[in-house]
C-alpha cells in the first residue's frame, strides 16, 4: 500500500471517529444493552465475578471487557460502551487492510474503509453495549489474519466465539478463504493451537459458574428453539429485512443502490477467472447464504444481525470500485455523508438511538432517592432496572400477569412502604390498571423530568388518607 493510500486510510478513520464520538453520550441503553451492562457491573464490583446468579445466555468476553472500564470511569453508561467504541474505530482501518490483502489496490482499501466509516448501521452500533460490534471486529481480524498461516487467526476467531455464538456461522467463510489461500493440514493445526486455548477458557468459565455446560442450551431456550418459518411468514419477514437494510444505509434508495452495486460486482466477478474474482464470488455466496439463513429460520429480525455482513459488503463494493471511474466512487461516498451525519446522534431507529430505552433512565432517576423498602412492580422493563437501579434502594418485583400483581398488593401493598408501578404508555397497560383499581388501590401518576414511553405510578391504598 502506498504512503498516500495509508494517509487516506488514516483520514477516513479520523472521519469515523468524528461521526462516532457524539453517540457515546447521546442516548440511553436499549434493554439488551442495560442487561449486558448490569452483568459487567456485577463483575466490576466483585458482587458476582463469575455471573452465577443471572441466567446468562451469551459468552462473557464483552462483559469482562466492560467491567475493566467501570472502576476507571464509574457507573456511567458510556463506560460500558467503550469496548464497542474502540473496536468499531479499529474496524475501519482493519477493513481497509483486509481489502488491500484481497485486492492489492490501495484505493479499493480506502473505499471499503470509507463505507464502514460512513454507513449509518456501523455508526449507530459503534457506541453501544451490544455484543455485535465486538463480535464483528474479532471476526474481521481473524479473516484478515488468515494470510499469516499461524495461530493468530485461530485465537482471534476464538475471541469472536467468546463474544457471541453467532461467530460459528462464519466458520465456512473462514475455511473457504483458508482454502483459497492454500492452507494445508499443518496450517490448520497451527490455527487450532490458537483457537483451542480460547475455547478451553470459555469452557472453564462455564463449568466454574454452573458445574456444567449450559450456555448454549440456555440461549436456545430463550429463542424458543429453532425452526423453519411458515409460508405465511416469508413476505412479512422479507419486508422487515429490507426495511432494516434501507435504514442501515440511511435511506431506502441508498439501500437499493448498494444492492445494485452488489449485483454489478457479482456479474463482474462471474465473468472473470482471477483469484480476486473467485474471492468476491465466495464472499457474495456467503453473504447471500447468511441472509437466507436469517430469513428462513424463525429467529428474530434484528438490525444487529446485519452488522457482521457490512465488512463483507465493503469488500465486494470495493472490488467493484477497481473497475469504476474514480469520480463515480467518490460520488457514492458523497451520497453517504448526510446519513452519516444524521447517524452520529442516533437519528435512525437502529443500533443506539434516542428512543431505544423508552425512557427507563428518566423513570429510574425519579426513584434515585427512594428509601429502603421501596418496591417497583414491573412486567416489561426488568432488564433496564437491573442496570439503572443497580445500587439503589428499590426492590424490583416482576409480575407475570395482572392477577399475580393483585396477589402481591393484597399481601404487601399496605405494609407502609412506598410501592410503585411501571407501565407502558399504551393500551397494554389498561388490564393492569383495571385490576389494581378493582383490588382497592389507586394509581397516582409520578411526574417525570422528561417525556417517556413508560408511565410511573405510586400505588396507594384507597383507604390511605394521603
Amino acid at each position: 500500500m502506498q504512503e498516500s493510500d495509508k494517509c487516506w486510510l488514516w483520514g477516513v478513520t479520523g472521519v469515523a471517529a468524528i461521526v462516532r464520538f457524539p453517540a457515546l453520550f447521546a442516548n440511553h441503553f436499549h434493554a439488551d444493552e442495560a442487561l449486558f451492562a448490569s452483568y459487567a457491573r456485577l463483575i466490576a464490583v466483585w458482587r458476582d465475578p463469575l455471573l452465577q446468579t443471572p441466567a446468562v445466555d451469551k459468552p462473557p468476553l464483552l462483559f469482562y471487557s466492560q467491567a475493566i472500564f467501570y472502576p476507571l470511569f464509574g457507573p456511567v453508561e458510556w463506560a460500558a460502551r467503550l469496548p464497542d467504541f474502540i473496536a468499531s474505530l479499529l474496524l475501519v482501518p482493519l477493513v481497509g487492510l483486509w481489502a488491500w490483502q484481497v485486492y492489492k489496490a490501495g484505493k479499493t482499501a480506502v473505499f471499503a474503509a470509507a463505507l464502514i466509516a460512513l454507513l449509518p448501521l456501523p455508526i449507530q452500533f459503534s457506541a453501544t453495549a451490544f455484543t455485535d460490534p465486538l463480535l464483528t471486529f474479532f471476526l474481521v481480524a481473524s479473516l484478515a489474519a488468515m494470510r499469516s498461516k499461524g495461530p493468530i487467526p485461530g485465537f482471534l476467531f476464538g475471541l469472536s466465539v467468546m463474544t457471541k455464538y453467532q461467530a460459528w456461522l462464519f466458520l465456512p467463510l473462514l475455511v473457504g478463504l483458508g482454502w483459497q489461500s492454500g492452507w494445508r493440514g499443518r496450517d490448520w493445526g497451527r490455527w487450532l493451537v490458537g483457537f483451542l486455548p480460547a475455547m478451553a477458557l470459555l469452557l472453564l468459565w462455564e463449568v466454574a459458574r454452573t458445574g456444567g455446560v449450559a450456555l448454549w442450551s440456555t440461549q436456545l431456550a430463550n429463542f424458543g428453539g429453532i425452526r423453519l418459518i411458515w409460508s405465511w411468514e416469508l413476505w412479512p419477514r422479507a419486508r422487515v429485512w429490507f426495511t432494516l437494510w434501507g435504514q442501515a444505509a440511511g435511506a431506502n434508495w441508498l439501500g437499493g443502490l448498494l444492492l445494485i452495486l452488489l449485483v454489478l460486482a457479482g456479474i463482474r466477478a462471474w465473468r472473470r477467472r482471477d483469484q480476486q474474482a473467485l474471492t468476491t464470488r465466495f464472499l457474495l455466496l456467503f453473504g447471500l447464504g447468511y441472509w437466507l439463513l436469517h430469513w428462513l429460520l424463525a429467529v428474530p429480525v434484528w438490525d444487529r444481525y446485519l452488522l457482521p455482513l457490512f465488512p463483507i459488503l465493503a469488500l465486494i463494493t470495493g472490488y467493484l470500485f477497481s473497475f469504476l471511474i474514480p469520480h463515480s466512487s467518490f460520488l457514492i461516498l458523497l451520497l453517504l455523508l448526510p446519513g452519516a451525519w444524521e447517524a452520529r446522534n442516533g437519528r435512525f431507529p437502529i443500533g443506539g438511538y434516542s428512543g431505544a430505552d423508552q425512557g427507563a433512565a428518566v423513570v429510574a432517576q425519579s426513584l434515585n432517592n427512594a428509601p429502603y423498602g421501596t418496591v417497583l412492580y414491573d412486567h416489561w422493563y426488568s432488564w433496564q432496572w437491573r442496570y439503572h437501579l443497580f445500587d439503589k434502594r428499590v426492590y424490583v418485583s416482576w409480575f407475570p400477569d395482572p392477577d399475580a400483581l393483585v396477589e402481591e398488593l393484597a399481601a404487601f401493598g399496605r405494609d407502609g412502604n412506598p410501592h410503585y408501578l411501571a407501565l407502558p404508555h399504551s393500551a397494554a397497560a389498561r388490564p393492569v390498571k383495571r385490576a389494581v383499581t378493582q383490588a382497592g388501590f389507586r394509581l397516582r401518576p409520578v411526574p417525570l423530568a422528561a417525556p417517556a414511553a413508560i408511565d410511573l405510578y405510586e400505588v396507594v391504598s384507597t383507604g390511605d388518607a394521603r
